[in-house]
């Protein structure tokens, strides 16, 4: 019992560090759109292909590969990448599979792309095309296909071109460059900022190489990047303990024989000084945070008081709620009902099921039950690396806590609760994992965890950020950093 505890309360950590470690393989191979202060078409243009292979590692140890390849074009560029990923998730070693391929003009300037991550019984594909000033999206998760547009306020342009650009054009060692970038493994856009650090020699295997570092800060977390005389990659790092390192592709495609040995959730996990007893049973916990910059997260609000460092959680009190009926139609929660790429709120497999478990309940609160002891009871509680959305659950029947909660916001809001995934940290048997849950609008936002079976959850759940995936690689910020005590 104890060790099911443990499994469900920590498999959180599953997908926040898989997409951890997605978005540093991306970060260098993210589509950018440059102030007008930089211009691209000054980059000394590839006449020939360029390779590159490189090993990951998560704190020495090897867990995977990535590759690049440029292909010059007679009008522009294409770029090739893949990557392939051994992650120990609670003992077990989780594949995953990626491929990007891309295309761009003779100023890099995005054409189109395709996205793909396979990992087991999971397929995520997305593929877009640059057309007026829009980025079309295709998306195809779970068996269900669906179309957006992104609205494109510059050209965007490929951050495979920034090296390059680096290391011909000379900038000024010290001064910021801002980039407004997007991320083809979560759809969205962020902002990239990256600064010239100096130049320094390293070791690359067994080798002294010359290089011009870099610093890309990319939503309060930092990477270092290593490049050689012709912009390519020499070495990665993260706080976290990810990295990349420079291997020729016979050395990056050789994986260990053994087990990766290195649990993620356990080294990640955040310990507390002393036992925290009977946490489930409390109404109230005050807890001191430090290490991070706090200002970067919404930690004031709701069941959640910030002063200083001092957060107090208290315990929602569901005998004062005055629950509405469904569905709820103001127009203040429209965001909250409304489909995304990820909860296929409209489509008919997700409208029909919550018919059925709320079965003609109209009272908001009774009808949430509902919905969480079905997502409870029905979705598998497993380790699963995924680009978590609502049909590939309902397909699957399995997941960590992003699952059961893409799941169980797709069904409350198919049937007229107004929900939304927040990311965090639990407690558990001496430290806290790092975990996803819902929030659902009863006249104010109460906290569930359908993974947990917990409504509202207990005052362990210390909400960072709320959003979906393209949110939590804000996480990283707290990773390797994050101190908790309890006041």
């Amino acid at each position: 019992m104890a060790y099911g505890m443990l499994v469900k309360r920590s498999i959180g950590l599953t997908i926040v560090l898989f997409w951890c470690v997605m978005n540093f393989l991306f970060i260098q191979r993210q589509i950018d759109a440059p102030p007008p202060i930089i211009t691209l078409s000054g980059t000394e243009k590839i006449t020939e292909n360029i390779v590159e292979w490189w090993g990951v590692f998560y704190r020495g140890e090897k867990i995977g590969y990535a590759t690049q390849t440029i292909t010059p074009t007679p009008n522009g560029y294409r770029l090739s990448d893949r990557s392939v990923l051994n992650l120990n998730l609670l003992g077990t070693v989780q594949p995953a599979a990626t491929r990007l391929d891309m295309e761009a003009n003779e100023e890099w300037i995005l054409n189109k792309f395709d996205f793909e991550l396979r990992s087991d019984e999971i397929r995520f594909h997305a593929r877009g095309a640059v057309e007026n000033g829009n980025l079309r999206l295709e998306i195809d998760s779970g068996g269900h296909k669906s179309e957006r547009a992104l609205k494109l306020a510059q050209a965007p342009y490929l951050l495979a071109a920034l090296k390059p650009y680096v290391v011909t054009q000379q900038l000024e060692s010290g001064r910021q460059f801002l980039f407004s970038t997007f991320d083809p493994s979560t759809l969205s856009q962020q902002v990239t900022t990256v600064m010239i650090e100096g130049r320094e020699r390293i070791r690359v295997g067994e080798r002294m190489e010359p290089a011009i570092r870099l610093r890309q800060s990319f939503r309060g977390i930092s990477i270092i990047s290593w490049v050689d005389g012709h912009g390519r990659t020499l070495k990665e790092e993260t706080p976290a303990g990810l990295s990349l390192v420079r291997q020729d592709a016979h050395e990056a495609r050789n994986l260990p024989g053994r087990a990766v040995s290195l649990d993620i959730v356990a080294q990640t996990a955040i310990p507390l000084g002393a036992p925290l007893d009977d946490a489930q049973a409390k109404d109230r916990i005050q807890f001191k945070l430090a290490g991070v910059n706090l200002a970067n997260f919404p930690l004031h609000g709701g069941r959640q008081k910030l002063v200083d460092d001092r957060l107090d959680v208290r315990l929602e009190d569901l005998s004062q709620l005055d629950a509405p009926n469904i569905p709820m139609q103001e127009a203040r929660l429209a965001s909250y009902l409304q489909p995304t790429p990820f909860l296929q709120t409209d489509h008919p497999n997700i409208q029909a099921l919550a018919a059925k478990v709320v079965g003609g309940e109209t009272h908001g609160y009774r009808a949430a039950v509902k919905i969480k002891d079905w997502v409870y009871r029905e979705i598998a509680k497993e380790p699963t690396v995924s680009i978590p959305n609502a049909l590939e659950v309902l397909r699957t029947k399995k997941g960590d806590c992003n699952e059961h909660t893409v799941l169980f916001n797709a069904l409350a809001r198919a049937a007229g609760i107004p929900a939304k995934t927040v990311v965090g940290v639990v407690y558990l048997r001496g430290a806290f994992y790092y975990h996803a849950w819902s929030e659902i609008w009863l006249g104010q936002w109460i906290s569930l965890d359908s993974v947990l079976n917990q409504f509202p959850a207990d005052v362990t759940h210390i909400k960072f950020l709320e959003g979906e995936i393209d949110r939590q690689i804000d996480l990283l910020q707290l990773i390797g950093n994050l101190k908790i005590s309890v006041m």
